[in-house]
């Protein structure tokens, strides 16, 4: 039996950001330059992933099609994840619909929002079998007086993950392995 492939998806595209500084094998939404959504049909009639109009869109396709599971990484921005991310899921459909995933977000009020939406979006767009684990990471120390700005997300803005962060979010160990173990019982049941 062949090892099981897991991608982790950065749903970050911003020039500073914090996502890319994980150690594992990603796939970064940044690095396929998809157009805005402009297929002329919706991507669930699209079978054949070599049929996008778009070459970028054919190989993001691609390079989701080759895994068994996901982790999907996401930042939240106004209470959402970032335009370019869901532009990037639209342009996905049979690649990965049915698939097990585990969504991780983080931000200023930990992502929560962005969880919620990007749950959505994978079990009813997608018929994915989403992970009822869910780790979300706030950045610490935010004050409510200063728009909710903190040290660890000035840092992250410059593409910096501050120690502080890394500290708090190592409280949530346990709930990403249980993630992990959860999709990958989701994978071996298939």
């Amino acid at each position: 039996m062949a090892s099981l492939q897991i991608g982790l998806i950065l749903g970050s595209t911003r020039p500073n950001r914090i996502s890319p500084q994980f150690s594992i094998s990603t796939v970064d939404v940044e690095t396929f330059s998809l157009p805005n959504f402009n297929e002329s049909v919706h991507p669930s009639l699209i079978t054949d992933l070599s049929k996008f109009t778009s070459q970028s869109a054919c190989a993001w396709n691609q390079e989701i099609a080759k895994y068994d599971a996901y982790v999907v990484l996401s930042p939240e921005y106004h209470g959402a994840i970032p335009g370019t991310f869901k532009n990037a899921l639209d342009f996905l459909y049979h690649a990965w619909t049915g698939k097990p995933v585990m969504i991780v977000t983080y931000g200023i009020m930990s992502g929560a929002s962005a969880s919620d939406g990007l749950r959505v979006i994978l079990e009813s767009g997608f018929k994915m079998k989403v992970s009822s684990f869910a780790p979300k990471l706030e950045f610490p120390g935010r004050n409510p007086t200063k728009n909710n700005t903190s040290q660890a997300l000035m840092e992250a803005m410059q593409g910096r993950l501050y120690a502080e962060a890394t500290k708090s979010w190592e409280n949530k160990t346990d709930e990403i392995i249980q993630g992990f173990k959860e999709i990958l019982t989701s994978t071996a049941a298939k």
